[in-house]
């Protein structure tokens, strides 16, 4: 039976994906995690679960490329939509249900904002703000939160975003296109949640992805 899965990329988090797991399994149980070359204990904890999905890339190819993987591998199995979670563990399994919720309302995208109030680390919230603040300029699109990594697709919403990013520029590529076609899209308020303020993404990466807006700005669909 077509069903509605939840895909998670993961590299290094022998830290947080067992607790991560657990706390989605309260939730929903269809996973799929993609391990993306990890080289700590992380291969060996999601062994231990035998009713999820696990894939495993052989060498580490960044967060949009296993990303890519998971959704493919869940429109193989007829997947309705598939819910994107990040694996450290920061994302509030609760909301699981209300994307599902958007997306049988014809929603073909959904995409999570946390508020940008509340505590996250001050580096983030200002790097977060600064692209959100050139995205609008650049792409006509007003999104608060240009980060977060906790959102919803339909099999539609994914042929109209389809990215080529391979590391963490894959959130923000898919809302250049957004803004670029005008494509409709849904938010959803997610719970702000940070167990480590300085795991994921860098400083590094942010200036990646400001160089990578002008291509993004003029690349041909």
């Amino acid at each position: 039976m077509s069903t509605y899965f939840v895909v998670i990329p993961v590299f290094n988090e022998q830290r947080n994906i067992r607790r991560c797991i657990l706390n989605i399994q309260k939730h929903w149980k269809h996973i799929i995690v993609v391990n993306d070359g990890s080289t700590d204990a992380t291969a060996s904890i999601l062994r231990r679960f035998r009713s999820i999905h696990t894939l495993t890339l052989p060498s580490n190819r960044g967060k949009g490329s296993a990303m890519l993987a998971g959704a493919m591998f869940a429109w193989k199995k007829k997947a309705k939509g598939i819910i994107f979670m990040d694996g450290d563990n920061q994302h509030n399994p609760i909301h699981i249900k209300e994307f599902i919720r958007f997306l049988r309302q014809k929603a073909h995208i959904v995409i999570g904002v946390r508020l940008l109030k509340t505590n996250i680390p001050i580096h983030r919230k200002i790097g977060n703000r600064f692209i959100a603040l050139i995205m609008r300029h650049m792409f006509s699109l007003s999104v608060p939160d240009i980060m977060c990594g906790f959102r919803a697709l339909s099999k539609k919403g994914f042929q109209q975003l389809r990215w080529s990013s391979k590391g963490y520029g894959v959130e923000t590529e898919m809302l250049t296109v957004i803004g670029k076609k005008n494509i409709p899209f849904r938010t959803l308020i997610v719970d702000t949640i940070y167990h480590d303020k300085y795991k994921g993404f860098s400083l590094r990466d942010g200036i990646k992805i400001l160089l990578h807006l002008p291509y993004w700005k003029w690349k041909k669909a």
